[in-house]
């Protein structure tokens, strides 16, 4: 097996537990904390030359409102010539692009990582998962999940 092959491993795994579970949403728990799980997120979108576009503290926000909310960092990026060739088979799906992915902890403080499934965007866009882009997104987010959640 290749060494390539074998660093998806997790990532595919997390990709077929939320696909047998239909979910919308594709989670995994991080094994660092709030931080550390930010900087990996950050580090592995940028090893993979995607551009970082904005993070937003949803957490410092709801400080500044007189509110709380626990750590909630959502990171917003793309690749501009994957989301051009999905908005090109339909281009409402600039509705959900540049891609997003939360960073958050929960009750019992443990940190999370999760997006859209690929699935779920292929279907709200009436777009195929077996789409040569949604399967390129599918994999790249899934791989840098795992990278962020330290798997």
């Amino acid at each position: 097996m290749h060494k390539k092959s074998l660093l998806l491993l997790p990532a595919l795994a997390l990709a077929q537990a939320a696909a047998a579970q239909g979910m919308d949403i594709v989670q995994a728990q991080s094994s660092g904390t709030m931080s550390q799980t930010v900087v990996r997120l950050e580090h592995a979108i940028v090893a993979r030359h995607l551009k970082i576009l904005a993070v937003i503290d949803h957490s410092g926000a709801a400080r500044q409102a007189g509110m709380t909310l626990r750590p909630t960092r959502l990171v917003i990026f793309g690749n501009p010539a994957l989301g051009t060739r999905i908005m090109q088979m339909n281009q409402v799906a600039g509705l959900d692009l540049p891609i997003k992915m939360l960073v958050w902890q929960d009750a019992q403080h443990r940190v999370w990582v999760g997006y859209t499934a690929p699935q779920a965007f292929a279907r709200r866009y009436a777009l195929g998962i077996d789409a040569g882009p949604i399967r390129a997104m599918g994999g790249a987010l899934s791989a840098i999940a795992a990278q962020a959640a330290g798997h």
